[in-house]
């Protein structure tokens, strides 16, 4: 696991086949880009690097502003709890074209046992990185 020295944020340009019937991004399409920015996030921990297994327990999304085509967003991730077995991540979506917060996203990531899916303790190096990512980012809403 390398030390998290960057702020994670990812950009990505919304695709045509993401809008609904209305014309704007369908709901369905957040979760992706929540799913976008926690695998970079973990990526950046070398996460999968020390074959870790996890679950999304809760995964949720507040939709603050319609979002039309064509549009980039950036989804910045924040680590908001850390617990024994899990964590928590808060996610913003934020529309280039707008300028402003389009949706809230927060999950529950459990991390478990790769055989019998049972819940597990985060390991301490892991635990000590996603702490210092907490600490050094600090999510303000």
């Amino acid at each position: 696991m390398t030390e998290v020295v960057e702020f994670s944020e990812v950009h990505r340009p919304m695709s045509w086949g993401e809008m609904d019937l209305f014309g704007h991004l369908n709901n369905v399409h957040y979760f992706r880009y929540l799913e976008d920015a926690r695998i970079a996030f973990l990526d950046q921990l070398r996460f999968f690097d020390a074959k870790l297994y996890s679950v999304i327990l809760k995964n949720e999304c507040e939709y603050q502003h319609p979002v039309t085509y064509p549009d980039v967003l950036i989804t910045r991730s924040y680590v908001t709890d850390v617990g024994h077995t899990s964590f928590t991540m808060l996610y913003e979506i934020v529309s280039k074209q707008q300028g402003n917060i389009v949706a809230i996203g927060k999950s529950v990531i459990v991390i478990v046992n790769p055989t019998t899916f049972q819940k597990q303790a985060i390991p301490n190096q892991v635990k000590t990185h996603l702490l210092s990512y907490m600490m050094q980012f600090k999510y303000k809403d």
